[in-house]
């Protein structure tokens, strides 16, 4: 397995204590540079509104495998959370792309430290990424706040 480092991201959180516990959290603006060799993949990038960014936690503990979370005081698996701490930290946020500067994507949404090299890129669809079953609730909800 071969994975390679297509960018890299600017954040204004340079140390883990920083850092929002989740992206979803953040407000800050994040600058994604995808390196020269990799621009063509953002070829139509701005017509996703959100984007899944997929990076490396550069500063995890690889070796954790049990974790408190700040909603309980019982240690839960690494695969059952969300921690950053993890045999392989590849770390997942979404992203609202504010803007794209040539190879620079300008984000809102992350809780990466600055520096963090980005795996890949992909756009958020909710037909895609929301359960079926989750989909149907929030547009029947949605439908429902509506009448």
């Amino acid at each position: 397995m071969e994975l390679v480092k297509i960018g890299i991201i600017y954040s204004p959180y340079k140390t883990k204590e920083e850092a929002p516990r989740q992206g979803a959290d953040s407000e800050e603006v994040c600058y994604i540079e995808i390196f020269e060799k990799y621009i063509e993949g953002l070829k139509d990038i701005e017509e996703a509104r959100y984007l899944i960014v997929l990076y490396w936690g550069h500063q995890s503990n690889r070796g954790v495998l049990t974790t408190l979370t700040p909603f309980s005081d019982v240690p839960k698996g690494v695969f059952a959370c969300r921690s950053p701490n993890r045999p392989n930290p590849i770390l997942l946020d979404i992203a609202a792309l504010i803007d794209r500067k040539g190879n620079i994507l300008v984000v809102k949404g992350l809780d990466t430290l600055d520096g963090s090299p980005v795996v890949d890129i992909k756009p958020y669809y909710e037909r895609i990424d929301i359960p079926k079953e989750l989909r149907e609730k929030i547009f029947k909800k949605q439908a429902n706040d509506v009448i």
